[in-house]
């Protein structure tokens, strides 16, 4: 089954996109970025240039980073996220992923397992545990 390069879902084999979070499949991981995507995350930017205390725009902004695949830029805006609001769980969890994919793994179970405690009906926050601990089940 393959997974997700954004969030680490695991889809059917014939999936072209993510059951979570919509990301494309494609087998090329140096697939070029749509334009809608930069257009996407300028526009995020933009909002938080303008409202830099808004949890949500910088929620938005982080996960167009994702999609970019530009995961300090993401984790960065997780980070704040958290810090305006401490509860989101989703922030966690992204948080969660964008340090697995910059090589910190302790850190990254660490987002993870906050997300499961303030959330723990959400599958997805424990799936991503399992595959940062390397578990199947």
């Amino acid at each position: 089954m393959p997974l997700c390069p954004i969030c680490g879902t695991e889809a059917a084999a014939h999936a072209k996109f993510c059951p979570e979070c919509g990301a494309s499949l494609a087998e090329e991981h140096e697939a070029a970025t749509s334009a809608a995507i930069h257009e996407m995350a300028r526009e995020y930017e933009s909002q938080v240039l303008e409202h830099p205390e808004d949890a949500s725009a910088r929620y938005d902004l982080g996960l167009a980073r994702m999609y970019e695949r530009k995961w300090g830029a993401a984790a960065e805006q997780f980070q704040r996220v958290i810090e305006m609001a401490p509860e989101f769980a989703d922030a966690h969890a992204n948080l969660g992923v964008c340090l697995a994919r910059l090589g910190r793994p302790e850190r990254a179970l660490s987002a993870v397992e906050r997300a499961i405690e303030l959330d723990p009906g959400k599958k997805r926050y424990r799936r991503l545990k399992r595959q940062l601990t390397g578990r199947t089940h």
